[in-house]
């Protein structure tokens, strides 16, 4: 794993102009790979890597790695998982190889199998080859989204890294902030994929690849759409066997590395389950499990106990979340993120930094074993009974007047699937109930999961339950849980893995419907079936959450610094913020009367440092003294 940056301008020169850039932007992402560094700059093409060394640890195999022979070069981020197989298959049709990275493979895959490679290939990344035998310029990005790339298209002009700070030191032109991304941001906790912080940057598409020629045309092919539910018959035991085998298969492959390996583990489900298979491939493991001191948020016991009943190495990673200082590390190289578990996914990775560079992580169990329950809920409502539910659950959401609050109470998830089925499930964001003008000055509400979901439902037509699956791998899994770990783990130098996100494994999954995926109507029936075969009996510790206490911090000092950031008047200037309002919401919080304004409160409060660590940077920088906090 590690970082990626390059510019191809096809209508100008570059030797003069693009070195010392492209030299600032690897520096800037050096935290994705402190093993080399390396740039090559041909007359309409810059390439730059970070390295994080995994496999085939020599330097032969640094990059923008280059085959005189096939006229190509590559900057690659990630790791492609069934590299051997393919390298005996291309050795059997007379290729050669240098090194035994998979990084060589991908190279020799494109020359022999063009955009084709992308459907061969099983793994993570983000990767660009400059083809030098017709000038072209060849990025893809993996299916899921584990590997990012932010990229700006301007004036027959390509920028694109890993990084949101790395694509700002290429880029000669001016960045503005997008406002309907920071109203995303407080709305869901995350910005979607269809859109950045910034108006002239946007997202590369997961399972999307591009082609630009030498006119500066450029060619997006989508190689990779998530199977849809099928009309098919699988007896329980039956799936559960085929997806403990499929499971092994992918576990012992992403174990594969010329480096230690370790797992996370927490009291959930997926990474237990990662874990025990781990285990029985690799009998010393160790797991890593991270201890807070917030009795709401710490699962050192139900980890330790299944540790314990594995036999295998359990450590124990202690750390403090108070400090706000955490935010202010992480958020000067990325976009803005308000997922409370960025924090703890930074500090757990930066605890074992120096003693793994691999870790296995559960990141995907929710999302192909039980989209959070939400099938169930919408099986035991039919989708929804009540003619124009969907309408009245949105006016209901939204009303701002007297009882708005109790109202609000009474629409759960459960109400809102009963009366409004799917529209009225996905109506629910931070800003309803009038909160909009609460937190805005001015501004439009986004509501993009409703948005998604008004999209997919032609896809879905007759399989209406597993909806919400095809609504995760579009939302919040790339733009929030994959960005997050990516961030947080490539800020300490290490390569998280993601076993559950095998498309093969997730295909298979997502054709199985509901109903066999969860016959007794109990959330991540199969995934649980699966480990109790481990533990010896249903695993009932309970999954906390791997998050941090932050409505708690803001009634303190958190909410101290929020508040002195808002009476500065400066994102009232760059973001619109209502200092009037939020300032209201926040003495609401400290007096507890309204602790759902924390979500809300959190967020501003990322985008408030946001603004000074990222965007302000270059002309002031958030100095934090023991005075402060």
């Amino acid at each position: 794993m590690c970082g990626i940056v390059g510019l191809y301008s096809p209508k100008q020169n570059l030797k003069e102009t693009i070195s010392e850039r492209i030299s600032i932007a690897l520096s800037s992402q050096q935290h994705r790979g402190p093993d080399a560094e390396g740039k090559w700059i041909g007359e309409n093409v810059a390439l730059g890597h970070n390295r994080l060394s995994i496999i085939d640890l020599s330097h032969a195999a640094d990059q923008p790695f280059y085959r005189k022979d096939l006229g190509l070069r590559i900057s690659f981020n990630g790791e492609i998982y069934n590299y051997r197989s393919l390298k005996a298959e291309l050795e059997s049709d007379g290729y050669h190889f240098e090194t035994t990275s998979d990084t060589e493979v991908l190279l020799a895959g494109y020359h022999a199998w063009g955009k084709g490679v992308c459907e061969k290939i099983t793994g993570m990344y983000a990767f660009a080859i400059w083809n030098e035998i017709d000038n072209s310029l060849f990025l893809a990005r993996d299916r899921f989204g584990e590997k990012p790339i932010f990229y700006i298209s301007h004036d027959s002009s390509f920028y694109f890294s890993s990084e949101l700070n790395a694509l700002r030191s290429i880029y000669p032109g001016e960045l503005n902030i997008n406002h309907d991304a920071v109203v995303d941001l407080i709305e869901m906790m995350y910005i979607h994929l269809h859109h950045t912080i910034y108006s002239e940057v946007s997202n590369f598409p997961p399972g999307y690849c591009l082609r630009i020629t030498s006119n500066g045309d450029l060619e997006w092919n989508k190689y990779y759409e998530y199977s849809l539910p099928r009309d098919q018959e699988i007896d329980f035991s039956e799936l559960k066997k085929q997806t403990k085998t499929k499971l092994f298969e992918v576990v012992e492959r992403q174990l594969h590395a010329d480096v230690p390996v370790a797992t996370f583990l927490s009291a959930g489900v997926d990474s237990g389950l990662i874990t025990s298979i781990a285990s029985q491939i690799k009998p010393d493991l160790t797991a890593v499990t991270m201890s807070t001191a917030e009795e709401s948020t710490d699962e050192t016991e139900g980890a330790s106990f299944l540790a314990r009943r594995l036999g295998i190495n359990h450590e124990i990673v202690p750390v403090d979340t108070s400090s706000i200082e955490h935010l202010c590390a992480i958020l000067k190289n990325i976009q803005p993120l308000a997922d409370a578990s960025l924090i703890p996914s930074h500090l757990v990775t930066n605890s074992v930094k120096g003693k793994y560079k691999v870790m296995l992580s559960g990141d995907g169990g929710d999302e192909i074993f039980g989209s959070y329950n939400r099938p169930n809920l919408y099986n035991q409502f039919a989708g929804g009974i009540f003619p124009l539910g969907d309408k009245l659950v949105k006016e209901g959401l939204n009303f701002s007047g007297p009882g708005s609050k109790k109202l609000r109470s009474r629409l759960s998830d459960k109400n809102r699937m009963k009366f409004g089925g799917w529209g009225g499930f996905f109506a629910l964001h931070n800003l309803n109930s009038g909160l909009m003008k609460k937190v805005f000055l001015k501004g439009q509400p986004q509501n993009n999961q409703l948005k998604l979901y008004n999209n997919l439902k032609k896809a879905f037509q007759g399989k209406e339950e597993k909806i919400s699956f095809g609504i995760d791998f579009q939302s919040r899994l790339p733009a929030d849980f994959l960005f997050k770990i990516d961030s947080a783990a490539m800020h300490s130098s290490i390569e998280v893995r993601a076993p559950f996100l095998d498309h093969e494994l997730v295909d298979f999954l997502m054709e199985v419907p509901s109903s066999q995926l969860m016959p007794n109507g109990i959330d991540k029936e199969l995934s649980k079936s699966l480990l109790e075969d481990y533990t010896g009996r249903p695993w009932q510790s309970p999954k906390k959450g791997f998050t941090i206490p932050y409505w708690k911090y803001l009634q303190g000092e958190w909410g101290e610094v929020l508040e002195s950031y808002l009476e500065e008047g400066k994102s009232e200037e760059y973001l619109h913020f209502n200092k009037k309002g939020l300032l209201q919401m926040l003495n609401d919080l400290r007096s507890e009367h309204a602790l759902q304004y924390g979500r809300i409160l959190f967020a501003v409060l990322v985008m408030e440092i946001w603004l000074r660590e990222f965007h302000l940077s270059s002309k002031a920088k958030l100095h934090i003294t023991s005075n402060t906090f």
